[in-house]
C-alpha cells in the first residue's frame, strides 16, 4: 500500500484512540494533521489543484471544529466545509458527469432535504444548515453522475458524519465523536481515492 496512505490510516487510528480516551490536545493535533496528509497523497498522484483547495478548506474546518459543535467557531467551520464541497463539485464538473444519473440522484435527495426543511426550516437561525445541506446534496448528485462507487460511498459517509454533527449542534441527540470522525475519515479517503483514479 502507498506509504502516505498508511501514514494517513495510522494517524487516523491514533486520533480515534486519543479521542475515545479523552486526550483532547493529542486528539486535536492528530485531527488537524489528517487532511494535509491527504494533500500529500493528492500531489503525489498528479496535478489536482481543486482537490488540494478542497482539502485545505477541510483542514481549516477541522481546526475550527476542534472545540466541538456548540462553540462560536462552529459557523466558520461549517462555512469552510461548504467551500470544500464547492471545490469538490467544480472538480467533478471538470471531469464530466452523466446528467441523467445526476438528475435521478438529485430527485432522490429532495426527499430527505424536504424532511430536513420541515424539521428545522422555520426555526430562526437554522438557514445555515439548509444552505450547507443543499451544497452537500449537490455534491452527492454530481458524484453519483461519475458512477464511481468509491466516490458514492465517500459522500454517503460524509452525509452520515454531517448528520451526526447536525444532531449534536441542534441539541437533538448527543453523538459519539469517535463515530462521527470515523465516518469523516473514511469519507475523505474514499472521495480522494475515487477522484484521483478517474
Amino acid at each position: 500500500m502507498n506509504t502516505i496512505l498508511l501514514f494517513y490510516l495510522g494517524i487516523s487510528f491514533a486520533h480515534l484512540s486519543f479521542r475515545s480516551e479523552g486526550y483532547q490536545i493529542l486528539g486535536d493535533l492528530t485531527k488537524i494533521l489528517l487532511m494535509p496528509i491527504l494533500i500529500l497523497f493528492v500531489m503525489q498522484r498528479g496535478s489536482f489543484p481543486l482537490l488540494v483547495a478542497a482539502l485545505l478548506f477541510a483542514t481549516l474546518g477541522d481546526a475550527l471544529l476542534t472545540k466541538g459543535h456548540q462553540d462560536k467557531y462552529f459557523l466558520w467551520g461549517m462555512s469552510s466545509f461548504a467551500v470544500c464541497h464547492i471545490f469538490y463539485s467544480i472538480h467533478v464538473l471538470s471531469l464530466g458527469v452523466d446528467w441523467i444519473l445526476t438528475a435521478i440522484a438529485f430527485a432522490g435527495l429532495l426527499i430527505p432535504y424536504g424532511l430536513l426543511y420541515r424539521l428545522i426550516g422555520k426555526q430562526k437561525g437554522n438557514g445555515k444548515y439548509l444552505v450547507y445541506s443543499a451544497l452537500l446534496c449537490m455534491l452527492a448528485s454530481l458524484l453519483t453522475g461519475l458512477s464511481s462507487l468509491l466516490c458514492i460511498f465517500g459522500v454517503l459517509l460524509f452525509i452520515v458524519s454531517d448528520v451526526m454533527i447536525g444532531l449534536d449542534s441542534l441539541n437533538m441527540k448527543q453523538v459519539s465523536g469517535t463515530s462521527e470522525m470515523g465516518s469523516y475519515i473514511l469519507a475523505q479517503l474514499f472521495l480522494i481515492l475515487g477522484l484521483t483514479a478517474l
